[in-house]
């Protein structure tokens, strides 16, 4: 028998090198023995060795698996039942040597019990990433506690510090992490933890922190449009792939209000500061919105601010991002996110800022000056109001224009406040 130890719960790289070793070397199942190493053991300063072979330089071939296979491995990989190591090394080595097909074999026991288990995991990554932003967005600051169901923290670190990208913690029984706005930390969970070993933090992306899992959940038409909540439907798109602005951009900045808001604002894309920080309108262009909200006596606390297009279009130009207009393609793609926080907000007023904004709701060519400061009827309910984007203001060239304009784009702002106002519905004596 060879024991084989892993550093923690969620170690895929050693078990990873162990399974390339083992399959290829045509050991069976039965003959291998998983543990983890205990926590208290983990965080110190003295190396552990891991693993179970004693040449861990060799040189081996890649082991070549299916995708679906490897999406199936990263996610049942964190299932709390602690036969999951044995139970994938089984399910691998019978696809490697006894010629299993899980497309033909639907029916097999192994695959069938880590399908279960990746469903499982799935779904509890989709419950901590909708209350760790529902904690956040609702005021919540510092430390958020949790109690997941499996072994999630870790392979969720991308996806947190994505979301909210202030400092935070995280703690839960058996792993905390912390994002301290440089890096991501790992220290030892509450449950077992001393006092002195709660002071004890290993860096993301060193030592045994390389080659966890990292669960990205691309979300389909039918998630996005079945999405019960804003939370959920903003933690769906911290993984949207529809098209390919998400790879240069650091994270999806999703739209922000309460879901009682009564109007929306509507803009082009995050700019740099955007981008940054991960909520819409905080650079240049949002101050100017900011102050012509509270010209119109709006409080925007109580409306509903998004993009068009949720991810940063931008090019370099030395150390800078200058922003790029976003193409059609995404301005396409990023509509069914558009489309399911209309759904749900339920807006009686859409106030679309900027040419891309007016586009891509009103679905035709739009030139701002013929359509602006008047009401338009939208096809799934509710009125819009095309305006200017702030941005446009601020590229104006002369101060003279520049006041000339803000007034015109406070008056629409003006407009759709009177507008509201007179379809508020009077209330019951």
């Amino acid at each position: 028998m060879t024991e084989i130890l892993l550093a923690h719960q969620v170690d895929m790289a050693t078990w990873r090198r162990e399974l390339r070793h083992h399959v290829f070397a045509g050991t069976a199942p039965d003959r291998l023995v998983w543990s983890v190493l205990p926590e208290s053991a983990l965080f110190q300063t003295h190396p552990i060795a891991l693993g179970g072979r004693a040449d861990t330089t060799a040189q081996e071939q890649p082991l070549r698996l299916s995708r679906r296979v490897v999406e199936l491995l990263l996610f049942a990989f964190q299932a709390s039942d602690p036969q999951r190591f044995s139970l994938l090394y089984r399910l691998i080595f019978r696809i490697v040597h006894e010629g299993l097909d899980i497309t033909t074999q639907p029916d097999d026991a192994d695959l069938i019990q880590v399908e279960a288990l990746a469903d499982a995991v799935k779904a509890e990554t989709l419950r901590f990433r909708t209350e760790f932003a529902a904690f956040f967005r609702n005021g919540g600051n510092g430390v958020w506690t949790d109690h997941p169901a499996h072994y999630v923290v870790e392979a969720n670190a991308t996806y947190c510090r994505a979301r909210v990208a202030v400092a935070w913690s995280v703690e839960t029984p058996y792993r905390r992490m912390q994002w301290n706005e440089r890096q991501i930390l790992f220290g030892p969970g509450t449950r077992t933890a001393t006092e002195h070993q709660l002071s004890l933090w290993q860096p993301d992306g060193q030592g045994v922190w390389s080659g966890y899992p990292n669960s990205v959940i691309p979300p389909s038409h039918q998630d996005v449009a079945e999405a019960p909540t804003l939370d959920v439907l903003g933690a769906e798109a911290m993984n949207c792939h529809a098209c390919a602005l998400w790879q240069p951009a650091s994270r999806t900045v999703f739209g922000e209000g309460p879901i009682s808001a009564r109007i929306m604002l509507v803009g082009e894309q995050p700019g740099d500061k955007e981008d940054l920080g991960g909520h819409p309108f905080v650079g240049p262009a949002g101050q100017v919105l900011d102050r012509a909200l509270q010209e119109a006596d709006i409080e925007r606390p109580d409306v509903y601010v998004t993009n068009a297009v949720k991810h940063f279009r931008f090019v370099w130009r030395g150390t800078r991002r200058l922003h790029q207009k976003p193409e059609q393609e995404n301005i396409d793609s990023c509509r069914m996110w558009l489309d399911a926080e209309r759904r749900l907000i339920k807006p009686v007023l859409i106030v679309m800022m900027g040419v891309t904004a007016a586009q891509s709701l009103l679905r035709r060519p739009v030139t701002i000056s013929r359509e602006r400061s008047r009401l338009i009827p939208l096809d799934r309910g509710g009125q819009g109001l095309v305006t200017v984007h702030p941005s446009y203001l601020l590229r104006l060239p002369s101060e003279e224009d520049k006041a000339r304009e803000y007034q015109r784009f406070v008056a629409d702002l003006q407009l759709a406040k009177r507008f509201m106002d007179e379809s508020a519905v009077p209330a019951e004596l």
